[in-house]
């Protein structure tokens, strides 16, 4: 099913809707953003290792724990759209022949999202907080390292986002079983 709570525009959606909304878009354009410049650190890497033998520091690293991050800024807002996988054909089939049985389905499935969602963040924070109070860094002592926390709080941030957006849509087939 695609995301029919977002039909109507954004002026009839409810002001909180509308602000997670925004964070979810800000969020996806930061991600959208950060490929381009992991595209261009890969590019001069490549360029500094076969016409220089000189590659660009750290770029491994940064490559892979962007690639998580990156996909964690954009969930949201693919689920948001649409755009995140699901297989639907049943729920689809259900929805047209019993719409409030369909929808209450579809409402079970939002808030399990929901939940799993949550417990990827709640899983996941305390290993911000060691990350950070240890200094944890990834890389190589004396040739480049970064520091671990920022990307797994990426991780949390962007699970909470998702779980936004699954409850966002739980709401929403919630008022469809009411209608």
């Amino acid at each position: 099913m695609s995301a029919p709570e977002l039909e109507g525009g954004a002026a009839r959606q409810p002001l909180p809707q509308r602000i997670a909304n925004g964070i979810m878009g800000g969020a996806n354009v930061i991600a959208t953003a950060w490929i381009l410049v992991i595209m261009v650190m890969i590019l001069v890497d490549v360029i500094g290792r076969n016409a220089f033998l000189t590659p660009l520091a750290g770029v491994p690293e940064m490559v892979k724990y962007s690639i998580v991050g990156i996909v964690f800024l954009q969930v949201a807002h693919s689920h948001r759209h649409g755009e995140l996988i699901r297989s639907d054909g049943l729920l689809g089939a259900l929805t047209r022949r019993a719409p409030r049985t369909g929808a209450a389905l579809d409402m079970l499935a939002q808030l399990a999202g929901v939940a799993v969602a949550l417990m990827i963040a709640w899983s996941v924070w305390p290993k911000v907080i060691r990350a950070y109070e240890r200094g944890e860094m990834e890389g190589i002592s004396g040739h480049f390292q970064m520091p671990v926390w920022p990307f797994l709080a990426i991780v949390t941030a962007g699970s909470v986002l998702l779980a936004v957006s699954f409850l966002i849509s739980a709401i929403y087939a919630a008022q469809r079983i009411a209608r």
